[in-house]
């Protein structure tokens, strides 16, 4: 990849630290997953407190590499 445009010299490669801002969407993502997975299956399907921590703590563990990817997308379309 080239580091900056050939016509607008406009560089390609985001400053240090440009994404530390993703990890603060990556949060509020995993807790909207993890408040709508403890009420879908603690207060609709009624199931046992530790079934719902066991689940809460898998759908997290899943979606960490969708939320990467996810978050990081968000915080770029931010700010171009």
């Amino acid at each position: 990849m080239n580091e900056r445009c050939e016509k607008c010299n406009f560089k390609f490669e985001k400053e240090t630290g440009f994404f530390f801002g993703a990890m603060f969407v990556s949060y509020a993502l995993a807790v909207a997953e993890m408040i709508a997975s403890l009420i879908i299956f603690w207060v609709l399907i009624d199931l046992s407190p530790l079934i719902v921590f066991l689940i809460i703590a898998f759908v997290a563990f899943i979606s960490s590499t969708f939320n990467f990817r996810v978050s990081r997308s968000i915080w770029i379309y931010l700010f171009y």
